[in-house]
């Protein structure tokens, strides 16, 4: 495989959306037949490469052609686009005039928010596999930290992981220090959970930004992705409904970035025929990578590396009568795992039984699909 690289605007032009063949060595390269038309002809349209500082459109080649369950030697991906986020680039079109375009009509790139699920995010993965595709994962810190094992799966596959903060918190209502907490406390957790590093990108939960929040994360060179097709897989418990929701907001949008959730029953059952029929239409997969690898800072990386601990420790306890939990809400300070054990049952005394505070009610490493964040249905994310 070769890689194309485009380090100037007219040089960008000139090879966006070409097309390398991978051929036996000395074979030469073609340029592929015309994309087939997706609902309303693209006639006229031309690539977005308003940005090609940032960008760096290139083909397979980043990564070695593998061997795809189907048996084909071929990747599924049409191109790879290695992004800059040292300026703090917006993609999306929440982000209006200030997003960072890179996508040509007819190409598309997945996307999964909220995970690891491993009973969702295995099955997901197999679908990418069955296809060579590649895609992108923005993980939530303490779904990682419950799940590390998913998390590094789905790294050892190949696909990129992002952060989607620590716990889902609307970051828009937030005061500046718990905002910074949910975004560093999120990174620190998923790389901690991932063991390598990952990619500094990332997704506000509901989509919901604040100039402040904005800024912050810029600051921090991260890249920050919003979507332009909304499968809405967390209304619904039906494969069908994402499939249609997902064509019918790509026959008006004819090309972007597509939210699934990989914790969502529906998109482990949709995500194959999807892709099968985004084939079928003539759409292009294009996985994005990062030129750098994220930066997490020591203060949240030790709060990281202690909860990851405490739950490896509880975990590999066959013995242990309960998970090791601490609030959510007191993420910054957990003390679990440096706290003396327990007076004897004859030294305690009955404690009054109040009901649990949503803000306090702790997080059951062993059973997150069970806690009130996952169980609830999102207006957006």
């Amino acid at each position: 495989m070769r890689t194309i690289r485009c380090n100037t605007l007219a040089a960008l032009a000139a090879c966006v959306g070409m097309a390398v063949i991978a051929t036996a060595p000395g074979a030469h390269a073609e340029t592929p037949p015309p994309l087939a038309p997706v609902g309303t002809p693209f006639a006229g349209e031309t690539p977005d490469v308003d940005s090609a500082p940032l960008l760096k459109p290139t083909l397979p080649g980043t990564e070695p052609v593998g061997v795809c369950a189907n048996g084909s030697t071929t990747m599924g991906i049409s191109r790879v686009v290695e992004i800059d986020t040292s300026t703090g680039p917006e993609f999306g079109s929440q982000y209006h005039a200030s997003e960072t375009k890179f996508l040509e009509p007819g190409e598309v790139v997945l996307t999964f928010d909220d995970g690891p699920m491993r009973r969702y995010t295995i099955p997901i993965l197999d679908a990418l596999d069955e296809y060579c595709l590649k895609a992108t994962f923005f993980s939530v810190g303490r779904m990682a930290i419950a799940d590390p094992t998913t998390l590094q799966e789905v790294i050892r596959r190949g696909h990129t992981v992002g952060v989607h903060t620590w716990s889902h918190q609307k970051m828009s209502a937030l005061g500046a220090a718990p905002m910074k907490r949910e975004f560093e406390l999120g990174l620190s957790a998923v790389a901690a959970s991932a063991g390598v590093p990952i990619a500094p990108f990332f997704r506000f939960p509901y989509l919901a930004h604040g100039k402040s929040s904005l800024a912050y994360i810029r600051g921090r060179g991260v890249g920050i992705f919003g979507i332009h097709v909304d499968s809405r897989d967390f209304r619904t418990k039906s494969p069908g409904v994402v499939l249609r929701n997902v064509l019918a907001e790509l026959n008006r949008e004819k090309k972007g970035i597509l939210l699934f959730h990989d914790i969502q029953p529906s998109t482990a059952g949709a995500i194959s025929s999807l892709i099968a029929e985004l084939k079928t239409r003539g759409y292009k997969f294009v996985h994005i990578v990062p030129k750098q690898p994220a930066t997490t800072l020591p203060e949240f990386d030790a709060i990281a590396a202690k909860m990851l601990k405490a739950k490896t420790a509880a975990a590999a306890n066959a013995l242990a009568t309960r998970a090791a939990t601490w609030p959510v809400n007191d993420a910054a300070t957990p003390a679990a795992a440096d706290a003396p054990p327990p007076p004897a049952e004859s030294a305690r005394k009955p404690a009054p039984v109040r009901p649990a505070s949503p803000a306090t009610k702790p997080f059951d490493w062993a059973n997150p699909s069970n806690d009130p964040w996952q169980l609830k249905s999102f207006g957006t994310q």
